[in-house]
Order: structure tokens, then C-alpha cells, then sequence
């Protein structure tokens, strides 16, 4: 872990207490691993609600729907609802924790060609950099932490687009920051 990295206590299958830190939190709930200061086991997601189809919607699914409906929204706006959408989670203060010990982040906010109903957050440092993807689904959008590593060169180029920055806080915010040299295509090129 490293020096201002909050983490939080689970247990794992086997009942040892493990330390996790805010990017694995979301994989160890994941794998079902209760929270160590939770009483009671946790209970399994409930079913999703079933609503009727309209004729002319037969055979596609709601996330389809969804997912060619989130597309068509501009670059740009889906990643300020992204990034507005980070900042109201608490993976934010992983972020003012790490900017508090390493210093200012550079930024990278990205929609990839490949998943266009997601924006791909990165943040880096000279030691270390992490990613987390911003899923839109219907009118929500899940944070969740996507990669971490140790060398900026470990990123594509498009990862590297610093086209944002991260206050002391960690929130994160379009435009360049005091170090955000240009150093790959624009957010809205192909990943």
C-alpha cells in the first residue's frame, strides 16, 4: 500500500481479516467478502426488476438500449457526468490522499472506442499511476477502480491525454492543471 492509501478490513472465505485498499474494494465485494465490522453476512443481490417490453423494443435489452442512447451524448458531456460522478464517490479521497503524499497528478479523462458507454479516469504520478471506468447503464453511472501501475510508459496514448486535474481534494476536473503537458491525441480520438 502506499502512504496514504485508506483501507478498510474484510474477511476473506477462509475468516482471516485482510486490509483492503479503495482500488480492491470493489473486487473483494465482488468475490463476496463481508466488511469485518459487519455483523451479519451480506445478503445476495436482489433479482432485477422484470418490466414489460414494447412491441417495437422485442429482443433488445434495456442495457443495449441504454448503452446506443449514452453513446450518442458528445464526448465531452458524458465526461463531465463522469467526472462529476467520480467525485461524489469515495474513491475521490484515494485520490487526496495520494496527491497529499506524491504531489500534484497529471489527468487523463477518456470515452474508449471500444467501450464508448464508458470514460476511463486516469490519474498519475511519477510512481504510480490508477484507473477507474465510469459506466453508464440507464440514468446511472458506476465508479468502480478498472488498473493501477507503476510507470506512466505502462499507459496507451490515449490514457496519457492529460485533458484534466485534481484539486488537493481529489476532485477531478476538466482543463490541465500546472503539469499537464500534452502528450497524446485528444480524449474523443480513438483509445
Amino acid at each position: 500500500m502506499l502512504s496514504g492509501e485508506r483501507t478498510q478490513a474484510f474477511l476473506t472465505p477462509n475468516g482471516e481479516r485482510r486490509a483492503v485498499c479503495d482500488l480492491c474494494r470493489d473486487k473483494v465485494k465482488q468475490a463476496g467478502w463481508p466488511r469485518a465490522d459487519d455483523s451479519a453476512v451480506p445478503e445476495p443481490p436482489p433479482e432485477p426488476e422484470r418490466q414489460p417490453r414494447r412491441r417495437r423494443d422485442r429482443g433488445r435489452s434495456r442495457r443495449e438500449r441504454s448503452s446506443r442512447a449514452d453513446s450518442s451524448e458528445p464526448p465531452e458531456r458524458r465526461i463531465r457526468r463522469a467526472l462529476e460522478r467520480f467525485n461524489q464517490s469515495e474513491h475521490r479521497e484515494t485520490v487526496a490522499g495520494l496527491t497529499r503524499s506524491l504531489g500534484e497528478p497529471k489527468v487523463a479523462a477518456v470515452t474508449p472506442a471500444q467501450a464508448p458507454e464508458q470514460v476511463r479516469l486516469t490519474v498519475a504520478w511519477e510512481l504510480s499511476w490508477y484507473q477507474w471506468k465510469v459506466e453508464f447503464s440507464g440514468g446511472d453511472a458506476d465508479v468502480s477502480s478498472f488498473r493501477s501501475g507503476n510507470e506512466v510508459g505502462e499507459l496507451g496514448p490515449a490514457d496519457r491525454a492529460w485533458n484534466a486535474r485534481a484539486s488537493d481534494d481529489g476532485r477531478l476536473q476538466l482543463g490541465l492543471g500546472s503539469n499537464g503537458d500534452r502528450e497524446a491525441p485528444a480524449p474523443d480520438e480513438p483509445a
